[in-house]
This record gives C-alpha cells, structure tokens and sequence, in this order.
C-alpha cells in the first residue's frame, strides 16, 4: 500500500506516460485510476518512492549502469561483470524542481536537455564516466573504501535477491544464458539502491566510454559462456561465496 509522507516524491513508469516524477503520491494515484487502468495490463505500471537524500557529484544526479550475466537458472549462476559506467543528469539536481534533465538519468531524455545549456561544465561532455573515474572521484571525496566495502557488495546482493524473486516468471532454456543491466541510485552515505534491471540492455557506444566498455563486455560474455573458468568466478551459486569480481 502506498501511503504519502511529508516531503516524499515519486516516480512512476509505463508504456504510455513514459517515466515521469511527482510531488504528491495523491496525482499518482489519481493518473492511475482515471487514465491508466484501463489501458494497462498487470504489471505494465510501476511506481517507486524517490529517494530525496541521493548522492550527487558536482551538484548533479547519477545512476550506475552494471551489467551482469545470467548463464543457468538451475541451479542459479549469475556473473557480475567488473566494470561499469556512471551516467549523470545534465541539469543540476533540486527537489524543488521535478523536471526529467535533473532526475532522470536516461541516455535519450539527456541528449536532448544537455543542448539546453546551465549544466555543469565540469561534467563529461558526454555525461558519461567509467567506473575506474566514479572510483577516483570517491577516493578524493574521502571515500577510499567505499567501493571494495560497501558499493560492490551492497549492489550484489539485491541483483541476486531479484533473480530469486523473478525465476517463476522465467521461461529456462538449458545451455542458455542473457545478458542484462543493473541501475543503481547511491544515497548520501554511498548506500546502492537498485532501481530497475534492464532485460535488453541496448550496447550502443554513445561516449568516449562506451565504445572499448561495450566491446568488451561482449567479448567476455562470450569467453565466459564457453569457457566458465579461466580468468572468471561465479557471484552466487548454490555451492560459492561472494567475489569480489566477475571477469
């Protein structure tokens, strides 16, 4: 059951609206019961409560795109792939003010705000940094340890549990396997959040970035389909412990 809480914001997604914020959970529900609830099947609605406290970085709201493999679901084996890549708003984070360039960390929504102007210039012109730079920025913020300790852990973990949760759901082709995305917001204290997983994340090269990361998570997502040992540990199965690392 939702129920509204002073200062509290959302946000909430479908095939019709697209992904949009609100202020006040009373025009969430109101959307929902007058113009969506007809239209949608079970399901094609979500709605999140926003975190107010996130982390930002030189004023601006980012996610973390992390990818991992899914290689069998009986028993569960699931790889998480070493690098990943921090995507940021072009805008200047406010919860004064819900407009999608300043909350929406969206590939497309970005591109088309950023020409805009009044973003922050010490950001990327692409708005993209590679985790090794997100790792270096939290060193120089005081946060030596945040990574190893906490962010790799804590992202783990609730990936996992989703998986669990969702195998029902699952059609399992034996000797199958898919690649998807992880989103994660951070709160003030580096705190990972999980926002959404990604069934058909798009490896478009669209940065500096992008380009070697996406060829190479494709490249390792085939040596590990056929190899599943050299250079390569499990995240969770049934019979392994946490790693530190995928690839």
């Amino acid at each position: 059951m939702l129920e509204e809480e002073e200062g509290s914001h959302w946000h909430h997604a479908s095939p019709i609206t697209g992904i949009t914020c609100s202020a006040r959970l009373e025009e969430v529900l109101k959307l929902a019961g007058k113009y969506l609830a007809p239209l949608l099947q079970p399901g094609q609605w979500v709605v999140q409560k926003y975190m107010e406290l996130s982390l930002t970085i030189l004023g601006t709201k980012f996610d973390l795109w992390q990818w991992f493999l899914v290689s069998d679901w009986s028993p569960l084996t699931v790889w998480f792939y070493r690098d990943s890549y921090v995507h940021f708003c072009c805008q200047p984070f406010s919860m004064h003010r819900l407009h999608c360039s300043q909350h929406l960390c969206n590939v497309i929504i970005q591109k088309r705000w950023r020409l805009a102007g009044g973003w922050q210039p010490k950001l990327p012109c692409d708005l993209i940094w590679s985790s090794q730079q997100f790792q270096l920025y939290l060193q120089q913020a005081g946060h030596a340890e945040a990574w190893d300790k906490l962010i790799l852990p804590s992202m783990k973990e609730p990936v996992v549990a989703a998986l669990h949760s969702a195998r029902e759901l699952v059609e399992e082709h034996k000797g199958s396997f898919k690649l998807y995305r992880a989103d994660f917001m951070f709160g003030e204290n580096c705190q990972p959040w999980l926002q959404e997983i990604n069934t058909n994340p798009s490896l478009e090269p669209c940065s500096a970035v992008t380009p070697w990361l996406c060829t190479a998570v494709l490249r390792n997502t085939l040596r590990v389909v056929r190899e599943h040992k050299e250079n390569s540990a499990h995240l969770w199965s049934p019979s392994s412990l946490w790693t530190p690392s995928f690839f």
